[in-house]
């Protein structure tokens, strides 16, 4: 998105039809994100952010909002139509009356409305508000059953911008004589390859050394399941791209932590990298990163 005029993105809707998830979504777009400040200093943000700054700018507003209404609402939008014809786009997300009912149940948050009163009236008084503002956007997306992932999709298409995210990968090493390491995604035990440990001339070095990697290339069922790996990793990684998750850890494993795992994580960092994926190698037990 550098290469464009920068985007003036206003997202509103009833509490809990999904702003935080819309804004997530559109932060990892490379788009800064603002949510529920109040509305008299929006003009001042719009002036540093994307006229003076020249940057992408989404504003998520709703009930919580101070200087709230729809009156007020009404002249921002008119205040932005005017200023950035080009640029802003008003987004209203809706979700049914059970939807928004279960949401709330579910996360066991409290409405911003239902300081006194139930639930089910405090999501009404919201609705009924929210009628008077949803003529006001240009984009209208009914969140009602939708998965995060469903959203992300819609919302995107929507306004036109190209997914350019892309999942992260973090890749580490470790010795199973210590615990697995915390947060792994998914653990490989490659204690099944060939040990260098048991050839003298390998013991002291480490799977980065090019004598070891030797070795263990040369470990045809060791290279068949990383190359199986591989191929897996080639259908998951696109999709969990697609559905917006930033982050995946695989933890390889192997007795001492020195040799095979440590040749595994740098023999999938490399070919990752190729193919345009960015990662952070740890390796736990030799205390080194990058």
């Amino acid at each position: 998105m550098d290469d464009e005029a920068p985007r003036l993105i206003l997202v509103t809707g009833a509490s809990g039809a999904g702003l935080s998830t819309a804004l997530n979504i559109l932060e990892d777009c490379g788009i800064k994100a603002v949510d529920n400040l109040p509305l008299a200093m929006i003009d001042t943000l719009v002036a540093m952010e994307v006229e003076a700054g020249g940057r992408s700018l989404a504003i998520g507003l709703d009930a919580r909002t101070t200087g709230f209404s729809v009156g007020a609402v009404e002249t921002l939008v008119g205040n932005l139509q005017r200023k950035f014809p080009d640029q802003f786009t008003a987004v209203y997300l809706a979700a049914s009356q059970d939807d928004l009912l279960r949401r709330f149940n579910a996360t066991r948050r409290q409405h911003p409305l239902a300081e006194s009163g139930t639930l089910a009236d405090a999501i009404t008084a919201d609705l009924d508000r929210m009628d008077d503002i949803a003529p006001l956007a240009d984009i209208r997306l009914d969140t009602s059953s939708t998965k995060p992932s469903d959203l992300r999709q819609s919302l995107l298409a929507s306004l036109g911008i190209e997914e350019a995210f892309q999942i992260s990968l973090r890749l580490l090493s470790f010795s199973y004589r210590r615990r697995i390491p915390d947060h792994s995604d998914m653990v490989i035990d490659m204690r099944f390859a060939e040990n260098p440990h048991w050839v003298t001339a390998l013991r002291q070095q480490d799977g980065r050394d090019d004598s070891v990697a030797g070795f263990l290339n040369d470990d045809d069922k060791a290279i068949a399941v990383l190359d199986s790996f591989k191929a897996m990793l080639t259908e998951m990684l696109p999709r969990m791209s697609r559905e917006g998750r930033p982050l995946l850890t695989i933890a390889f494993g192997c007795t001492g932590g020195q040799h095979r795992s440590v040749w595994a994580v740098e023999t999938m960092a490399s070919w990752l990298r190729e193919q345009g994926y960015g990662v952070k190698v740890a390796h736990r037990e030799l205390g080194s990163s990058g």
